[in-house]
């Protein structure tokens, strides 16, 4: 499964990558990407700005498609509130 979200315009966001451990290694992951690249090649205007936060080793995967790290300029960050 995967999507991606933003605001319609010129941010977007590939997220809920994911492939039950299961199938892992079968190019299910590539098929996913493959997906929602074409339909960001499709209806993402020119200038777009497209990020995903990538795990690894699955950011291999994300550099076939042309995602490069953007450290040291931007980092991931997040916050956990307490249950």
């Amino acid at each position: 499964m995967g999507r991606i979200i933003g605001d319609g315009g010129c941010f977007y966001q590939v997220v809920d990558i994911a492939v039950d451990p299961a199938f892992q290694g079968r190019g299910l992951g590539k098929q996913i990407m493959t997906e929602l690249m074409n339909d960001m090649d499709a209806h993402a205007p020119a200038g777009a700005y497209v990020s995903l936060l990538a795990d690894v080793p699955a950011d291999r995967l994300y550099q076939k498609f042309g995602f490069t790290y953007t450290a040291p300029q931007s980092l991931g960050m997040f916050k956990n509130y307490p249950l």
